[in-house]
């Protein structure tokens, strides 16, 4: 290993290439000539008009074929009606299905209120559902709460549809003090 010396403080020589006298900036590129504005700006121009046009013709023509379903649609539901009707009257299953679906299950509103150690809930008509659920419970989950009170006092979800949901947006908003 070399000895250091002060000169090359350990650092690994350079050459170094000899000035060059500067050069103008114009010097350095060849003169090009000015492209002609005006020649290259009526094609986008003209571009730009078809582009407008051809997105005007779009949209007219997705606005008539959403009337033409739309007309279509009235029409079939008016024939499938008559035919629906005639069907019941005969006491013929319809094989034509629509219109809408029964509910899961019938209709059910809870009794909501504040008391001293939690909240006490009651389904509508039945007084042996009533139950207090802890603040502690609450305070945990008000969704599993009011999933457990409804899987306990009307059945499993799948049975009755989502009316846990509806008795947590009621406890919440108890609990807020918004009722």
């Amino acid at each position: 290993m070399a000895k250091k010396t002060k000169k090359d403080n350990g650092k690994p020589k350079v050459a170094v290439k000899p000035r060059q006298p500067e050069q103008s900036p114009q010097a350095a590129k060849p003169a090009r000539e000015a492209p002609d504005l005006g020649a290259l700006r009526k094609p986008v121009l003209d571009a730009n008009a078809g582009l407008t046009k051809a997105e005007t013709e779009a949209k007219a023509l997705v606005e008539k074929g959403l009337a033409l379903i739309t007309q279509a649609k009235g029409a079939y539901r008016e024939a499938v009606a008559a035919y629906r009707e005639a069907c019941r009257k005969a006491g013929v299953d319809c094989e034509f299905p629509g219109g809408r679906s029964t509910n899961v299950s019938p209709k059910v509103s809870f009794i909501v209120e504040k008391a001293d150690k939690g909240i006490r809930v009651m389904v509508k008509g039945k007084p042996e559902s009533e139950e207090l659920i802890p603040l502690a419970a609450l305070k945990a989950s008000i969704g599993k709460a009011a999933y457990a009170f409804t899987d306990k006092q009307l059945g499993p979800r799948e049975r009755v549809g989502n009316k846990g949901g509806g008795l947590a947006n009621r406890l919440r908003a108890v609990m807020a003090g918004k009722t």
